[in-house]
């Protein structure tokens, strides 16, 4: 098996668990990764990533939602965020993310491919043997073969099709989220930052970062079910 289709595998598992327990609840709080087809890293110059930080602040505002925290690698993201009372579907949410997203991402890598926009790594990866960046026109030959070898109605496949989309259903999963968003920008695969909040491209909400990672609970912030009655709690 592929490290890709492996990755797909091991996600593809975590939806499918939090959808037999139940995925769609309203004021749900939800941890969703986003990946890039063949693991390229396209957040690594200031415009996709100002995009992408920018795509995070219009679905708060656009869908009603409130951003916990997330992060932004070079090839995927982490994302913790929260429905409003009204809403019982992350995957509204998360395609909201994406589409505009998608279409600027391939926008600029058309544009670099031909020659009238230069490619500049952001400096907080300038220097950093770990973060590259393929030629975009080879990335767009991987999203090319990728929409093809899925089958898929698009001509470009730039986003991996199943990642994880979980339901925080309990404090235990709420606090290992918290801690594996702030610890990818550190981990030893990527070396970006001392401290995860050094990283430009990590954000904790206030009411998030005022919880210490060990005594956080869902109560302190989210909206909790009670039978079939919503119950809002520090909301």
């Amino acid at each position: 098996m592929t490290a890709q289709k492996s990755f797909q595998a091991k996600n593809a598992e975590s939806t499918s668990s939090s959808e037999s327990k139940g995925l769609y609840q309203y004021g749900g709080v939800y941890f969703y990764c986003g990946a890039i087809m063949g693991r390229k890293n396209i957040f690594v110059t200031d415009d996709i990533l100002a995009l992408m930080a920018n795509a995070f602040k219009m679905t708060e505002v656009k869908m009603d939602v409130k951003n916990l925290a997330y992060v932004i690698m070079p090839n995927f993201f982490y994302w913790l965020f929260r429905l409003s009372e009204r809403q019982n579907n992350p995957v509204e949410i998360y395609k909201e993310l994406k589409k505009d997203l998608t279409r600027e991402i391939l926008t600029n890598l058309v544009e670099e491919a031909k020659g009238k926009k230069p490619c500049a790594l952001a400096e907080v990866f300038r220097g950093n043997a770990r973060v590259g960046r393929s030629p975009a026109g080879k990335i767009l030959d991987v999203f090319e073969a990728s929409a093809k070898q899925l089958n898929s109605k698009k001509h470009f496949q730039v986003w991996v099709p199943r990642t994880e989309l979980r339901l925080i259903d309990n404090d235990e999963l709420l606090r290992q989220k918290i801690k594996a968003i702030k610890a990818i920008p550190v981990s030893e695969r990527w070396q970006l930052a001392k401290r995860a909040e050094d990283y430009p491209y990590f954000y904790l909400a206030e009411d998030v970062s005022a919880l210490s990672d060990d005594n956080a609970k869902i109560s302190d912030f989210a909206t909790v079910m009670t039978g079939q009655k919503v119950v809002s709690v520090n909301a």
